[in-house]
C-alpha cells in the first residue's frame, strides 16, 4: 500500500497590495485554470512571468532569455486534477506554505517603502533553495545564474531594488 503525501496548506487572506496582491490573483486563477484548488510555487513563478512580460524594464531580459508565459506555462509540473471553477469572489486562497515562504522572500528583496513586484518574485525563486524553489525553477528555460544577474540589473535601472 501506498501513501501520497500533499504538501502542507494554508489557507489565507490575500495579502495586501505590499505582499504583492495582483500576483497571488493571477497565481490563483492560473491554479483554478489549470485544475488545481491550491496555489502552488508555480502558479506563482508563472504570475510573475505574466506579468513582468508586460513591464517595458523587464520584457527585453525575459525575451532575451526565453522566459514567456508559454514557455514557462509548458514547463509546469503541478499535478493537474480536476477542473474547479475560479470563485467570483477573492478574499481568501488556498496555498502551499512554500508560497508563503516565497512571498516573504519576495518582500525582503523589495525596498522597504517599495511593493512586491514580479521581479521580486522572479528573484526570490532564483535565489531559493528548498525544494519547491528549485522545482519551479526548473520551469525556466534559463541559465539561472545569467538570468538572475541580467533581472536585477534590471530591477536595479528601475529602482526596484537596492541590492
Amino acid at each position: 500500500m501506498s501513501t501520497t503525501l500533499s504538501p502542507p496548506q494554508l489557507s489565507v487572506a490575500l495579502p495586501s497590495v505590499r505582499r504583492g496582491r495582483e500576483l497571488v490573483l493571477l497565481a490563483d486563477l492560473e491554479a483554478h485554470e489549470t485544475g488545481s484548488t491550491v496555489v502552488d510555487v508555480e502558479h506563482l513563478l508563472l504570475a510573475a512571468v505574466v506579468l513582468a512580460h508586460g513591464m517595458p524594464h523587464f520584457r527585453p531580459v525575459l525575451d532575451r532569455f526565453g522566459v514567456t508565459p508559454s514557455a514557462v506555462r509548458a514547463r509546469i509540473t503541478v499535478p493537474v486534477t480536476a477542473r474547479h471553477a475560479c470563485p467570483a469572489e477573492h478574499d481568501r486562497i488556498t496555498c502551499t506554505v512554500a508560497v508563503e515562504r516565497l512571498l516573504a522572500r519576495a518582500t525582503v528583496l523589495a525596498s522597504p517603502i517599495d511593493r512586491v513586484r514580479p521581479v521580486h518574485l522572479l528573484l526570490a525563486v532564483l535565489d531559493g533553495d528548498s525544494g519547491a524553489a528549485l522545482r519551479a525553477r526548473s520551469a525556466l528555460p534559463v541559465e539561472h545564474r545569467r538570468f538572475r544577474r541580467a533581472l536585477r540589473r534590471a530591477a536595479r535601472r528601475a529602482g526596484h531594488t537596492s541590492r
